[in-house]
């Protein structure tokens, strides 16, 4: 707002206290003749203050959002501006309206002061009003008014358009649990072994059972029995776990980093060696590695797996005429989709190669889960983005010591069992989008 005053005699102003001006930007005085400041205590010249308002002013409310009609709304869309109102403790005069200041917290907690917005107030049915935007990808928002201390209780809460991601598809096993989810996942087990007679004699029933399990009927040319298979390799191997427990854990580690070099080679190689880093700093948790990530995407298998997914959620969509509501899992169910997966033959992706390093990095996605974080339909059409998280665990346990007669292997399994080094999580997190019709 300009105002200009055009007058021809003279301007005599008297004040009984204090008379301030505050401007932003510059103060200008032109005089045709001379410029006379007198004072009864000196004329003093300082850095500029900025203005405060009054201490009786204080805000005691506020509300919103209002739309452009006026009308208060449940939602905000995020990059819209819409208007909140702020009840002052009394009517401010006009410079007293532009000191209101404004701020925001969103879903991270921090609270954000909103420069530059402060000369947009207004004044109008004894509230100050403002028109501002959510920016930031948030599910809430916290809205605050203040002149000069922010007070969190005087605020208003605000929910966004922003759509809370929803589980929709699991496959049958758990993050860290064994195959009926009965209990923790065999390869997470960390010093579950004592290196004594008890602790070998354990293990070696284990190896026993396991290799006589998985071993086929005599044939015509096996002159060994079924049992003394099964006892002379568990004796073997508990000889070998022995050996490799009087080595030193900085020579298993050597070994178990030095070997990995044949199990993989170029980025997963690097990636392959810090996972046997992580394991040796023995703080357990998630792994996860974008060079990694990015060759689980190429893989052939994972695409095969990632497009049937998609075509049983299109097959979904298309029977219910768009509607996604029932497809949210609120327990610890596989989903309405599970069983289409198992109809058409989609399984948990593998990756067995021997050379890539997926195959020891990973080998077998031991279990999934699917999202839906972004879902918008217009007419018969629909648009949505998706979150696809791989889990595996990187650990052995004891099929793995019957199956690999290696020293990568021995090694490993005695670090994690023996020696209690913890094993982890391998977290591969995919993102997509899916359009199509219904």
């Amino acid at each position: 707002m300009t105002r200009t005053r055009l007058v021809k005699g003279t301007i005599t102003e008297r004040t009984g206290g204090n008379e301030i001006y505050y401007a932003k930007g510059n103060i200008v005085i032109n005089a045709g003749k001379s410029i006379n400041i007198t004072s009864g205590k000196g004329v003093f010249f300082d850095k500029p203050e900025k203005p405060q308002p009054k201490k009786d002013l204080l805000i005691t409310k506020v509300d919103g959002p209002f739309d452009d009609k006026g009308k208060k709304v449940d939602k905000v869309k995020i990059g819209t501006y819409y208007t909140y109102k702020a009840t002052p403790s009394r009517k401010p005069s006009e410079s007293e309206i532009i000191m209101l200041k404004w701020a925001i917290k969103n879903d991270n907690g921090k609270i954000n002061s909103l420069s530059n917005v402060s000369s947009n107030n207004k004044l109008k049915d004894d509230k100050i009003i403002i028109s501002i935007q959510v920016n930031n990808d948030c599910e809430k928002a916290i809205i605050y008014a203040y002149f000069k201390k922010l007070n969190e209780s005087i605020s208003v809460k605000v929910e966004t358009d922003k759509m809370k991601p929803i589980l929709i598809l699991q496959g049958s096993r758990r993050k860290g649990k064994n195959r009926n989810s009965t209990g923790t996942a065999l390869d997470m087990l960390s010093n579950d072994y004592t290196e004594d007679v008890s602790g070998f004699e354990k293990l070696k029933k284990e190896l026993y059972n396991e290799e006589y399990n998985v071993s086929k009927q005599d044939s015509f040319y096996n002159v060994t029995s079924r049992k003394d298979n099964a006892k002379n390799q568990s004796d073997y191997k508990i000889d070998q776990i022995k050996k490799f427990c009087k080595k030193s854990n900085a020579d298993l580690f050597k070994i178990f980093k030095n070997d990995i070099e044949y199990y993989s080679k170029g980025e997963i190689e690097t990636v392959a060696k810090k996972m046997v880093d992580k394991m040796n700093s023995n703080t357990g948790g998630e792994f996860i590695n974008v060079n990694l990530t990015n060759a689980v995407i190429k893989h052939q298998n994972s695409i095969t797996f990632l497009n049937g997914i998609k075509k049983v959620i299109k097959e979904y969509l298309k029977d219910n005429k768009g509607e996604i509501k029932n497809l949210e899992i609120k327990d610890d169910s596989k989903g309405l989709l599970y069983d289409k997966l198992v109809r058409d033959k989609v399984d948990n992706p593998k990756f067995s190669d021997k050379f890539s390093g997926l195959g020891i990095t990973i080998n077998d996605v031991w279990a999934y889960q699917v999202f839906i974080t972004e879902y918008k339909k217009q007419g018969n059409k629909f648009e949505m983005k998706l979150e696809y998280i791989y889990w595996d665990h990187f650990g052995l346990d004891y099929p793995d010591i019957q199956k690999f007669d290696k020293d990568i292997f021995y090694s490993w399994f005695v670090l994690q069992h023996f020696k209690g080094y913890k094993p982890f999580y391998t977290k591969i997190d995919i993102v997509g989008d899916l359009k199509g019709e219904f």
